[in-house]
């Protein structure tokens, strides 16, 4: 995976890379490392669709591994 070819808004169901969930609380951690589906923001970031969790923060491509286009 080495570059981002997906538009604003498009959607791709990926798991975050190992290192990227190891900066959150273990129980996060958990709740968080399956797959789920993300959507491209206009600013190149990658948001968990819905935010079930209030998780506010947005992700890299590089932080997702396996994106496939829903």
């Amino acid at each position: 995976m080495t570059s981002d070819s997906f538009a604003t808004g498009s959607t791709v169901k990926a798991c975050l890379a190992p290192n990227t969930l190891d900066s959150f609380d273990p129980v996060l951690r958990r709740m968080l490392c399956g797959a789920q589906d993300f959507t491209k923001q206009a600013d190149g970031r990658w948001r968990p669709q819905g935010c079930q969790l209030g998780l506010a923060r947005c992700f890299e491509f590089t932080d997702l591994l396996l994106p496939v286009a829903r």
